[in-house]
């Protein structure tokens, strides 16, 4: 069985004399300060690294996902095709929820985020509706989507006023 450097250092300390295992130390630690921002420079990126802005999340995920669990709510799907994709819609919301609260679109780490999650709790009762086929939930929980909308606008979008088309 192979050993690792450290344990056989230490168990060879009393063998060598003190001067020894300084140098081998020093040895390692100059390894060290070599190796160490090489691999650095190969490793990947770790982390969220965010590309759209709010604005863009809202164009190509928020306002479609919601308008076709808003439409669902209105005229009910006649089939279980049509109950997934609503289903499907709402997960959407859902995740794009999640996706306000991460990296450089977080506004604020007090309301931002709480009406961010009021979005996702509001989407996963429209999924949980959706998945029943509960035409009564939906429209119960598209209701709640729209007060989370509503809540976030009024102080983010639209600067204190009614909920609307955005300001130009």
């Amino acid at each position: 069985m192979r050993r690792s450097l450290t344990s056989r250092l230490l168990s060879n300390r009393a063998a060598r004399p003190d001067g020894a295992v300084r140098t081998l130390w020093v040895r390692v630690g100059m390894i060290a300060l070599v190796v160490a921002p090489l691999a650095a420079q190969r490793a990947p990126a770790t982390g969220v690294r965010t590309l759209a802005n709010v604005r863009e999340l809202h164009d190509l995920m928020i306002s479609p996902a919601s308008d076709a669990v808003f439409e669902a709510s209105s005229n009910q799907p006649l089939d279980g095709k049509g109950w997934t994709a609503v289903r499907n819609q709402a997960l959407v919301l859902a995740e794009s929820g999640n996706l306000l609260m991460v990296g450089t679109r977080v506004r604020d780490n007090g309301n931002w985020m709480k009406m961010s999650r009021a979005m996702v709790d509001a989407a996963a009762l429209a999924a949980t509706a959706a998945e029943k086929k509960d035409a009564m939930a939906l429209e119960a929980a598209t209701d709640t989507i729209t007060v989370s909308c509503m809540e976030c606008h009024r102080p983010y979008r639209d600067q204190g006023r009614q909920m609307g088309a955005p300001p130009k």
